[in-house]
């Protein structure tokens, strides 16, 4: 069975107990209840709310004896049921110092033991919060406690507690609302996973912010953040409490537990401290900033979790990952055009020359040159589309291309036929007329760049190239024919996406017409159209029967950009992400094996590439985003 501990996997719990306020010791039990539930599903850190153990609104209890009493006997039941586990167990609670100061802290349990407690540093005292009558700031507190029951332990905002690849920090609610946060210091100094205990009740704009604000503090600091947050078992004397939980990582929010959800008592996710790390490694101004802290007082504590065997994958994998963090085509398109347009500018050209096959790739980048073209304002340059036929094209493509043109308002059509130089160029190369070798195939793609070219030289033109990033991937493209061109508008843009931009020009079609042809496109099977069509004229080379399916390709490709995974770790991934699909999952294994093959050999392309504007994180741009040796074969 499948462990996904072995791939960098850590299951975390963010608890959401119904307590029974100011009932310290009746908490305990529910508390013990869920620590132990999920420390057998494999939990290795479960954290609770804010002051859990007691409630979060006892208000003047806290100076009451009997609570803080009771809360030091609920935290012995809890250290006591933690012998069983190795997990971590995390519990909001008040700590009372010898000399009278109340601590809001966050208790960390292993193991039958006490490994530290770590102290709210910012208290609101504003508006409905009135903490700091209850309880001092731990900003300065850093010092051993040696308790007579509870053992000995640190009291420190400066802790961290390790084991392996997680390396968890804790911060306090209102601590992560502060301008200078605990957190920041705490992942300077290698936390990888912070936890916040919150009590964050609900305003009218709140969950919104509260949302953000964590998803961009898991992104600048690199690491997974837990935040969980008190329920409606709180006092609603002035203030309600949502219950509102979020998990993020690395800037995308995992899960969540929306305000006053009825249902759950946790959400529990498995995290991937193996993508935080290499996520960190990249990012030279985070690797500058741990160099430049000085010195401080943080503590690690080191301990050991069981490695349990995680056979399902408790997270959400995204099988459009491109798709999936675009907010809006418009996005993409303008920075295309812009990118395009500042092109034309600078080498102060009067057209653009692009070749229209029919196909996907060649029928966005007709787009992206109308919309520059609109944005250039008053000197506009022409669009020139230019179809090729070939011995190869299929009357159906063909068809498509001339419509397009037509429909799309372009300035000037050319259609040339290449039949005849095809024909002589494999006549001056030896070749027989039956040939079918790449020879053959190549000698179409290299004809008509030639052409496009020299178009390009007859009006004054720039050449645009249609190769998107999925084909510079996989080497898909003829070296030194469509790898080619004056700048390369595709080339930041995988295959998924070039789909979810044409169906977006599909929709917002002027004519019904323009809109039908798109719709054709869009159901062509993708091809180069390099081969005879069939008997019956039918395309003869379906790429995707050749290579698998470019969503598989895609994932395959933003995994290992992005992360730099394991080809094992990316298959057992695309296993979860297309569960549902049985014919991808058929060609799971026979494309990822071509995927990594054509990724390291066909290298050269990319490092001969044109220039083309970056629209995702990743690129594989030889002058920006992605430096590899070409002699790599395999790996």
């Amino acid at each position: 069975m499948m462990n996904w501990s072995d791939f960098g996997f850590s299951r975390v719990s963010a608890l959401l107990p119904k307590i029974k306020l100011g009932q310290p010791l009746a908490n305990a039990d529910i508390l013990i209840d869920l620590f132990v539930r999920h420390s057998s599903l494999g939990s290795k850190v479960i954290v609770t709310p804010e002051l859990a153990l007691t409630g979060y609104t006892c208000e003047d209890l806290f100076y009451s004896e009997t609570l803080l009493q009771e809360s030091e006997l609920a935290l012995q039941k809890i250290l006591t049921a933690s012998k069983a586990s190795m997990s971590l167990w995390v519990v909001g609670a008040p700590l009372r110092l010898m000399d009278g100061r109340v601590l809001n802290g966050a208790w960390v349990f292993h193991e039958g033991k006490v490994l530290g407690v770590v102290p709210k540093t910012f208290l609101p005292n504003m508006g409905e919060f009135y903490e700091r009558r209850w309880f001092v700031s731990g900003r300065k507190v850093h010092e051993k406690i040696d308790h007579a029951t509870l053992g000995s332990f640190w009291v420190s905002p400066h802790q961290i507690f390790a084991s392996g690849a997680v390396r968890v920090g804790i911060e306090i609610c209102q601590d992560l609302w502060g301008p200078i946060n605990p957190s920041t210091h705490l992942a300077l100094k290698g936390a990888n996973l912070i936890l916040n205990l919150s009590a964050s009740n609900e305003l009218v704009g709140k969950a919104a912010y509260r949302r953000k604000l964590v998803q961009v503090q898991s992104d600048k600091l690199h690491c997974a953040y837990v935040y969980v947050s008190a329920g409606n078992y709180e006092s609603s004397k002035d203030t309600v409490f949502s219950a509102h939980t979020i998990v993020a990582e690395l800037g995308e929010k995992l899960a969540e537990i929306d305000p006053f959800f009825i249902g759950d008592d946790h959400l529990t996710l498995d995290l991937d401290f193996e993508r935080i790390l290499n996520s960190r490694s990249k990012d030279v101004c985070f690797l500058e900033a741990v160099d430049e802290l000085e010195a401080s007082k943080v503590i690690t504590h080191s301990f050991s979790f069981t490695k349990p065997a995680l056979g399902e994958l408790i997270r959400k994998v995204e099988a459009y990952p491109f798709l999936a963090e675009i907010p809006d085509f418009e996005d993409v398109i303008q920075i295309q055009a812009n990118g395009l347009l500042r092109r034309v500018q600078s080498a102060n050209v009067k057209s653009l020359i692009i070749g229209i096959s029919g196909g996907l790739d060649s029928t966005l980048a007709l787009y992206i040159a109308l919309r520059a073209r609109a944005l250039s304002g008053k000197a506009p340059f022409k669009v020139i589309g230019v179809t090729m036929p070939g011995p190869g094209t299929s009357e159906r493509t063909l068809q498509l291309s001339r419509t397009l043109l037509q429909e799309a308002d372009v300035d000037q059509m050319i259609e040339v036929s290449i039949n005849d130089a095809v024909i002589q160029h494999l006549k001056d190369l030896g070749k027989h007329q039956g040939d079918r070798s790449v020879v053959y195939e190549n000698t179409q793609a290299r004809e008509r760049t030639q052409l496009l070219f020299d178009f390009a030289n007859e009006h004054h033109g720039m050449v645009v190239g249609t190769g998107d990033l999925s084909e510079l991937a996989l080497g898909w493209c003829t070296f030194n024919a469509d790898h080619m061109a004056h700048y390369a508008v595709n080339s930041g843009i995988p295959k998924t996406v070039v789909k979810g931009l044409v169906s977006y020009w599909a929709e917002i079609a002027a004519s019904r017409i323009l809109r039908s042809t798109l719709e054709h496109v869009l159901a062509l099977p993708i091809s180069p159209e390099l081969l005879p069509p069939g008997e019956g004229g039918e395309i003869a080379q379906e790429t995707e029967s050749l290579i698998g399916s470019y969503d598989l390709h895609d994932f395959f490709l933003y995994q290992f950009l992005n992360y730099g995974f394991s080809k094992e770790k990316i298959h057992a991934l695309a296993r979860v992400a297309f569960q549902g699909d049985q014919d991808l999952l058929s060609q799971l294994d026979k494309a990822i094996d071509i995927f990594f093959k054509r990724f390291f050999s066909q290298q050269f392309k990319r490092t001969t590439l044109p220039p083309g504007p970056k629209v995702h994180q990743v690129s594989l741009s030889p002058r920006s985003d992605f430096r590899l040796p070409d002699e790599l074969s395999s790996r």
